[in-house]
């Protein structure tokens, strides 16, 4: 990946993250929160997971600085064993890719089902989004960010809706007392708001395409605090709304709020047709950006002389077959779980391999000039 071909301002990098981040964590953070701290203190739990995240945000950054305009793939050079070193790292964000986004279409699938057409296979609906994200992998880098720039405010608006008409009817008395358990229970819900940001792995990729003077966190934590924040909300709102143990039982408590919205009665009644097509374009988003990168890899670093469209075509239809290899809902959220945690750990191995080759190509490079000298 070149940077110089088309350069991502810091507000539409920080943008592109959102959108990649907020795509099925949204609708299922709340069940997850109260199904793993078993208390309504789980809205702690988003702060901690937030803080985390800003300071892997910041760590990439950093680490960015030593090879702008390059994606940690590249860094690693075509010499010696830093050429092997980079093809590891590219299997793996590349198998991680193309299960993350069979695991976002099987989501879809399982949303349309139950809400919009549940009358239509599940087959026909990820076949569609497949083709769209295929088409949007075609316009390039520049096309998946504008993407994301136009559908943001959509999304930002219903998402605003639904929050300002629930706050209202929210019974405080749900999350009381806070922290009546102590501490550990918002402890173990860390590690779910921890793999509810992620997403931020894109940046090893997009940072590739950003000014070397643009190369802060600052700007990307705005946006980390943002989702927290959105997160926080939603997550608090389901659970004085809908009340906490009813959220453990709802699969999408983020739908289930929707319902509650009456923007004129006898007039709008229902929100969330509304509210799942918006959704629809959000996991859109997100599936387009894991998409892109997926086929960016193949093309780069595996079939070089291939067309890109070619290689996105061939990797929708091994996503497509994956998507369905779990026979339920329940085996799917478990798929969903294994690959979030392969994610988080590929993401932290990527940091300490790669900080620990800028330390040992300093100390060469040090050794060298003392040699010359």
């Amino acid at each position: 990946m070149n940077s110089h071909s088309y350069e991502i301002t810091k507000l539409e990098m920080t943008i592109t993250l959102i959108s990649m981040i907020i795509g099925v964590g949204i609708l299922t953070l709340p069940r997850a929160l109260a199904t793993t701290v078993e208390t309504s203190d789980g809205w702690i739990s988003i702060v901690f997971g937030a803080v985390i995240n800003m300071f892997i945000v910041f760590l990439i950054v950093r680490l960015h600085r030593h090879f702008p305009g390059k994606t940690f793939i590249g860094f690693w050079g075509d010499k010696h064993i830093g050429k092997w070193v980079g093809k590891l790292f590219s299997v793996l964000f590349l198998l991680y890719f193309v299960i993350l986004i069979a695991y976002e279409a099987r989501t879809l699938s399982v949303v349309v089902k139950i809400y919009l057409l549940d009358r239509s296979p599940s087959e026909v609906s990820v076949l569609l989004i497949f083709l769209a994200t295929t088409y949007a992998v075609t316009k390039g880098v520049q096309g998946i960010v504008h993407l994301n720039l136009m559908f943001f405010p959509i999304v930002m608006m219903i998402l605003i809706i639904i929050i300002v008409f629930n706050i209202p009817q929210a019974n405080i008395d749900e999350i009381l007392p806070i922290a009546a358990e102590g501490l550990s229970p918002i402890f173990m819900g860390v590690s779910e708001t921890a793999l509810a940001f992620l997403g931020i792995e894109i940046l090893f990729f997009f940072l590739a395409y950003v000014k070397p003077q643009g190369l802060k966190a600052t700007m990307l934590n705005v946006g980390i605090g943002f989702i927290a924040i959105l997160y926080l909300i939603i997550t608090l709102l389901s659970f004085t709304v809908i009340g906490f143990e009813s959220t453990e039982t709802i699969t999408f408590p983020l739908v289930a709020l929707a319902k509650e919205v009456e923007i004129i009665e006898g007039v709008v009644e229902r929100i969330e047709p509304f509210m799942i097509a918006v959704w629809i374009m959000s996991i859109f988003n997100t599936m387009a950006i894991i998409h892109f990168l997926a086929t960016k890899i193949v093309k780069d670093e595996f079939v070089k002389q291939g067309r890109l469209s070619s290689i996105a075509i061939c990797l929708a239809g091994f996503a497509y077959v994956i998507t369905f290899v779990p026979n339920s809902v329940q085996e799917a959220f478990l798929l969903g779980d294994y690959i979030s945690y392969f994610g988080l750990g590929l993401t932290c191995f990527s940091l300490v391999s790669g900080y620990l080759f800028v330390f040992f190509k300093k100390k060469r490079n040090k050794k060298e000039k003392s040699e010359v000298v």
